[in-house]
C-alpha cells in the first residue's frame, strides 16, 4: 500500500491502536480530523502520515493530560511544545506529591486515631501594601490547578520585569468553586511599579494557616477555609473581602490559606 493510500477507520485504528470510539472523539474536539469523509455514505478515511499526530494523542492521554491540554501542545511547535509538555509534567509531580503526601497524612492519623477532620488553627499577621496585574475567570475544581498556573503565567509574561518576585502568588475565591460551581476566581500576580499595576491592596491584618502538602488540592483544603472564615468571624475581628490562597513557590512547595480582617477592638 502506498503512503499516499487512504486508510479506512478500521485500518487506521490498527494501524495506531487507537479505538475507533477514541478516533471519533478525537475528531468531535478537532484534535485529529479524518483525511476524507465521504460525502454518500459518511465513511471516515485517513492517511498514513495522521499516523504519528495519532500516536502523539495516544501517549499525552496516556500519562493523563487533559484533551483540552491535548490540542494546546499539538497546535504549538518547537520550544512552545516543550515548554507546555514540561508545564504538565510540573503540574502533574506537584498533584501526585500532594497525593502521596495526603495518604501519609490519612494513615498517620488513622494510625494514631486522631479524626482527620480536625480543625486547623489560624494565625494573625499584619501584610504590607502591594500591588499587582490580575485577571478573574471562571472554573469549576477539576480544571482549577491549570487554569491558576495557566492564568498566572500570562500574568508574569504580561509583567515582564515588572513582576515583584519577592512577593507570592494570590488567589481569591469570589464565588464559591466546586465540581459543579464556577467561582469567580481572581489571580493576582505582584508587581513593583503601581503605576502599571491593575490594583494595589492596602496594609492590613491578614489570618492565615499553612497547608499541608497533601491537602493542597479539592476538598481536602476546604476545611482550612473553613477554618479561616471561623477565625474571621469570631472577636476581635470581622472579614474583609474574599477568602484566598497564597502560594509562596519554593521547594518544597508552600501554600497558605488566608482571610483578611478588620480588627474591631483590642
Amino acid at each position: 500500500m502506498s503512503e499516499t493510500a487512504r486508510l479506512s477507520i478500521g485500518e487506521f485504528s490498527r494501524l495506531t491502536w487507537l479505538s475507533p470510539k477514541a478516533l471519533r472523539l478525537y475528531e468531535r474536539r478537532g484534535l485529529l480530523l479524518p483525511d476524507l469523509v465521504d460525502e454518500f455514505t459518511g465513511y471516515r478515511y485517513y492517511s498514513r502520515s495522521q499516523a504519528e499526530r495519532a500516536r502523539t494523542i495516544a501517549l499525552l492521554r496516556r500519562v493523563g493530560m487533559p484533551l483540552e491540554r491535548i490540542g494546546a501542545v499539538l497546535d504549538s511547535t518547537g520550544e512552545q511544545r516543550r515548554e507546555a509538555i514540561e508545564a504538565y509534567r510540573v503540574e502533574t509531580t506537584r498533584a501526585h506529591q500532594r497525593a502521596v503526601a495526603l495518604l501519609d497524612s490519612m494513615a498517620g492519623n488513622l494510625a494514631d486515631g486522631v479524626p482527620p477532620e480536625t480543625m486547623p488553627r489560624a494565625l494573625s499577621r499584619v501584610v504590607s501594601s502591594w500591588a499587582f496585574v490580575s485577571r478573574t475567570l471562571r472554573t469549576t475544581a477539576a480544571d482549577l490547578p491549570s487554569h491558576i498556573e495557566r492564568t498566572a503565567a500570562a500574568l508574569v509574561h504580561r509583567a515582564g520585569a515588572n513582576v515583584d518576585r519577592s512577593q507570592p502568588l494570590v488567589v481569591l475565591y469570589h464565588g464559591e468553586v466546586s465540581w459543579e460551581s464556577d467561582g469567580p476566581i481572581e489571580v493576582r500576580v505582584p508587581v513593583v511599579d503601581s503605576t502599571t499595576a491593575d490594583g494595589v491592596e492596602p496594609e492590613g491584618t491578614e489570618l492565615y494557616l499553612d497547608v499541608p502538602l497533601g491537602e493542597v488540592q479539592f476538598p481536602t483544603i476546604l476545611r482550612f477555609f473553613d477554618a479561616a472564615r471561623e477565625a474571621a468571624a469570631s472577636d476581635p475581628y470581622r472579614p474583609l473581602g474574599s477568602p484566598r490562597e497564597i502560594y509562596l513557590g519554593g521547594d518544597p512547595f508552600r501554600c497558605q490559606v488566608a482571610q483578611r480582617v478588620l480588627v474591631t477592638s483590642s
